[in-house]
């Protein structure tokens, strides 16, 4: 990478945990590096859909349609987050993710520190799924409940995830 801040790499080190063959936006792997995180968010955001899915199908067979309307709603903003990761900005062969100017050291590090905690944030969202589908035997109250936070948690990655074309958007400026 060119002269990165000492400060991003634990960032760096954390994506590099989920993602192997992560080493930030290094000069001339910009666009693959940008391909690979979302790839990876969509991957993610796949298996969170899943849990839901199951959740949706063993409730919907048994009559539950609480659970299962809430079930539903989650697994229809996972296809808005998917959507969106799908349709983000790419890299494009000038300057850097198609913008006018490259990027600087601050431009990256920021970059950087969001895919870091857009994809611990979604990590949380496929964590809350996990138990969600887990305590459909317990207790649907906290099932209901964990239905909820995940699908509050996938929400709030759609908008983390759209201030990232904010991020890049910056760079078209020159």
């Amino acid at each position: 990478m060119i002269g990165t801040p000492i400060d991003v790499l634990p960032y760096i080190r954390g994506v590099q945990l989920i993602m192997s063959g992560y080493s930030g936006y290094a000069k001339g792997i910009r666009i693959e590096t940008d391909k690979m995180v979302r790839a990876e968010l969509n991957r993610v955001v796949t298996r969170v859909r899943s849990h839901m899915q199951n959740i949706f199908d063993i409730q919907f067979k048994e009559g539950n349609m609480s659970l299962a309307r809430a079930a539903k709603q989650c697994i229809e903003e996972c296809d808005y987050l998917s959507e969106d990761i799908g349709k983000s900005i790419a890299g494009m062969e000038h300057a850097f993710l198609s913008g006018q100017r490259s990027p600087s050291n601050r431009d990256l590090k920021n970059l950087i520190k969001h895919d870091h905690d857009v994809i611990d944030m979604v990590i949380k969202a496929v964590n809350l799924a996990n138990q969600a589908e887990d305590s459909i035997s317990k207790s649907e109250d906290d099932s209901k409940q964990y239905i909820l936070q995940t699908t509050q948690k996938i929400a709030s990655c759609k908008g983390f995830f759209a201030a990232r074309a904010t991020l890049l958007a910056g760079l078209k400026k020159k």
